[in-house]
């Protein structure tokens, strides 16, 4: 049983994580071991994000004090608290071992005080993230670009080959 110092202190970590972090993911760990639940915490971590154990009636009082309606008492057994900095990142590396582990299942998530389901959290995991898509974006930008540099460059490559065979020849 914990304290009330312990659970003041559980709190104040739990604000602290919710108004730094955009989106947290809720899930059940029940079945992990405790190597597995270091190794979640040290992909979370490396993601910049952070992994927290706590009662959920504890974060329904973080969550109401941010102004978000929702009651994690809906879920039947203990969750484990992911925070992270950017929106699919955490939900991301969640994802990943969840795929791996089939004890750690996705309940759910807040992201910037918008509930999602399990299904909608899978699917912002889906999504690639913002460099993936800067990528992808300056790909297309240069495709054109190059092709065009292809398209001019072709007939002096052309008018090349045909000289270095002249020269061949008379060699």
């Amino acid at each position: 049983m914990l304290t009330k110092s312990q659970k003041e202190a559980i709190l104040a970590e739990l604000k602290e994580a919710m108004s730094q972090n955009k989106v947290l993911v809720m899930a059940d760990y029940r079945g992990l071991t405790v190597g597995d639940m270091q190794a979640l915490k040290r992909e979370v971590r490396e993601a910049g994000g952070k992994m927290q154990v706590a009662k959920k009636t504890l974060l329904n009082i973080v969550l109401e004090d941010a102004g978000i309606e929702f009651d994690t008492r809906s879920f039947v057994g203990p969750l484990v608290f992911l925070f992270g900095p950017e929106e699919t990142v955490v939900p991301k590396k969640v994802w990943n071992f969840a795929r791996k582990n089939e004890n750690l299942k996705i309940e759910g998530a807040i992201l910037e005080s918008k509930v999602l389901s399990s299904a909608d959290t899978v699917a912002l995991a889906k999504l690639p993230s913002k460099e993936e898509l800067l990528a992808k974006l300056v790909g297309t930008i240069q495709g054109p670009v190059s092709g065009f540099v292809n398209v001019l460059a072709g007939p002096m490559r052309s008018m090349v080959q045909v000289l270095k065979a002249v020269s061949d020849n008379k060699a």
